[in-house]
């Protein structure tokens, strides 16, 4: 899935040991695009919601939703999507953050509030576009408002 998105930027080589901010910024540089332009927009979001999908969506809905409660240790068990939803609206992590979780190794930080969450990732600039989420479903329950 990650080639496929990348491989529309003929002589790009992706680096997945890099975190996903990184890359994307090297992309960026590379295809010459304006932070905050209609493209890196539209482009920032594909990639968010390819590397999410590459990295998190293993099964079914609820097994996808059981598989995140774990990796994040939340207490469980979770018989439902509604209880896995639940459990996950209570977490405070940076979407880029959980899937450079998988993508190069690093622990995912945890927040202890959504004001907290909110100072780091303006900070980062680790803003994940919230139409990538919203249209996965899977990932609206992560979202927080930052702005």
């Amino acid at each position: 899935m990650e080639d496929a998105f990348f491989s529309r930027f003929p002589g790009f080589q992706p680096n997945p040991s890099l975190s996903t901010a990184e890359e994307f910024s090297r992309l960026t540089h590379y295809m010459n695009w304006s932070t905050g332009s209609k493209r890196y927009r539209k482009e920032l979001a594909k990639f968010a919601s390819t590397e999410f999908a590459h990295y998190y969506e293993i099964g079914n809905k609820l097994q996808n939703y059981q598989a995140l409660c774990q990796e994040l240790q939340l207490e469980g068990p979770f018989a439902s999507v509604t209880q896995c939803r639940k459990a996950l609206a209570k977490v405070h992590i940076n979407i880029f953050d959980l899937i450079d979780c998988r993508r190069t190794g690093a622990t995912v930080q945890r927040f202890p509030n959504q004001a907290a969450l909110k100072k780091y990732t303006r900070e980062t600039q680790k803003i994940f576009p919230k139409q990538a989420a919203k249209a996965d479903g899977f990932l609206k329950e992560l979202l927080r408002k930052i702005f």
